[in-house]
């Protein structure tokens, strides 16, 4: 049984301790990039909007830069292996980043926001590399402590939100973005910079470099081809990935709209995004504190139905809003959706990890990845053009979604009952 007279602040204290090496070193250094990018995300699309896009850009730029990022989700197996962690964190990390936010912060009309979406999709090669950089030589006890921290980290940042609400209401919205992403731009390359200086190429990184040194991109892709037969034969982890894409989906369209319903249908002012980002860190922070370790004990799928019903019922509420200033309907709403996320979310990405066998499990992985963006990838612009007929289309949308994924996930419950009979 669990102790529960232990001093939270020392079990905190003693788990940040025990994470060391390359671990710490990216924990220590990730509120370099959380902090700035928390004030700024959620003000993006009306940046947009303001500098002569129409909606319907905006969600092709959304597809555009999941396309572009399935070549780059694919090939980061190989340029991983090939160049090194380390090296590869750095590179992929300081141009997809801070030269995507250089771009944005230029910004002047439509083919601005294509270059930068095209070079921010390099950022996903770092997910593998990164992952490879924090955890390979870590001992697998320490890896327990490492992701609640990088998500309470994660987190945390949301609360920096109410910064940019700040330069907002001083300065107006395009000079605000500006600053911040300049901001943003200068304190990641902060982060990308330390990070390199204090990490080493892991034991397996260097193992894989001279491995890798001879053999072409085109050997590492045909590699996936006998992975894909193999999800395709499995009926389970096919329905998996339409439920963590159906999952992305609604996310996706969620977070690229959201603020477009606020500010034109709603009423509200620019800077209320502020207040939906700080509302839902906080709910997501006591969420993962309180609520997730009471659910942990359930090995049934019932808390992802619940997440998706707060889901429902958060899009329910937006829809059904009237065009008027709500700020009980807003927060409820928010809150909601805070639960949800961090109920189903996590859960989704678990069925998805117990449902892939050990064998090729990183090659598996990767090409679920990558389907799942796949099936995601038309969404931004099919939300872009139902946005620019009604501001509550894209959020029916997501409602037809959510339904969806709760029917997928009583399909998986009974073809996994069969399995097993």
């Amino acid at each position: 049984m669990s102790d529960f007279t232990r001093n939270p602040i020392r079990v905190m204290r003693d788990a940040a301790e025990s994470v060391r090496g390359n671990a710490r070193v990216c924990l220590f250094v990730e509120p370099l990039f959380s902090i700035p990018h928390a004030m700024y995300i959620g003000y993006m699309t009306l940046y947009m909007l303001e500098l002569g896009l129409t909606k319907s850009q905006v969600g092709m730029i959304s597809s555009l830069g999941m396309a572009i990022s399935i070549f780059f989700a694919l090939s980061s197996a190989y340029i991983t292996d090939r160049f090194g962690r380390r090296r590869t964190t750095f590179i992929f990390d300081t141009f997809g980043w801070v030269g995507a936010q250089l771009v944005w912060a230029l910004a002047r009309n439509f083919y601005f926001f294509v270059a930068g979406v095209i070079i921010n999709s390099f950022f996903r090669v770092i997910l593998n590399s990164w992952n490879c950089l924090a955890l390979e030589d870590s001992h697998p006890d320490e890896r327990v402590h490492f992701f609640p921290f990088m998500q309470i980290v994660s987190i945390l940042g949301g609360f920096f939100a109410p910064v940019g609400a700040f330069l907002i209401n001083r300065m107006t919205l395009i000079p605000a973005m500006r600053v911040m992403l300049v901001f943003s731009l200068v304190s990641m390359l902060t982060q990308n910079i330390i990070r390199h200086l204090s990490v080493t190429e892991t034991a397996i990184g260097k193992q894989k470099m001279q491995e890798m040194k001879d053999v072409r991109i085109w050997e590492a892709f045909a590699a996936y081809i006998p992975v894909l037969k193999r999800i395709v034969k499995d009926r389970l982890l096919v329905i998996v990935v339409f439920i963590r894409s159906l999952n992305s989906i609604q996310m996706i369209v969620r977070s690229t709209f959201l603020a477009v319903l606020v500010t034109e249908r709603l009423g509200f002012p620019p800077e209320t995004m502020a207040m939906v980002h700080t509302i839902n860190s906080l709910i997501m922070l006591v969420s993962l504190l309180f609520i997730t370790p009471m659910l942990s004990q359930f090995t049934s799928r019932w808390p992802i139905a619940l997440g998706i019903g707060l889901h429902i019922a958060s899009t329910v509420i937006l829809l059904l809003s009237p065009a008027s200033q709500s700020y009980f309907v807003l927060i409820v709403s928010a809150i909601l959706i805070a639960l949800g996320s961090s109920i189903s979310s996590p859960r989704i990405e678990a069925i998805v990890a117990n449902t892939i066998s050990n064998e090729d499990r990183s090659l598996v992985n990767s090409v679920m990845q990558v389907l799942s963006v796949a099936i995601s990838a038309p969404f931004g612009f099919v939300g872009g053009v139902l946005s620019g007929i009604d501001t509550r289309l894209p959020f029916l949308l997501t409602l037809c979604i959510l339904f969806g994924c709760l029917l997928l996930l009583r399909v998986a419950t009974a073809v996994e009952k069969k399995m097993t009979m």
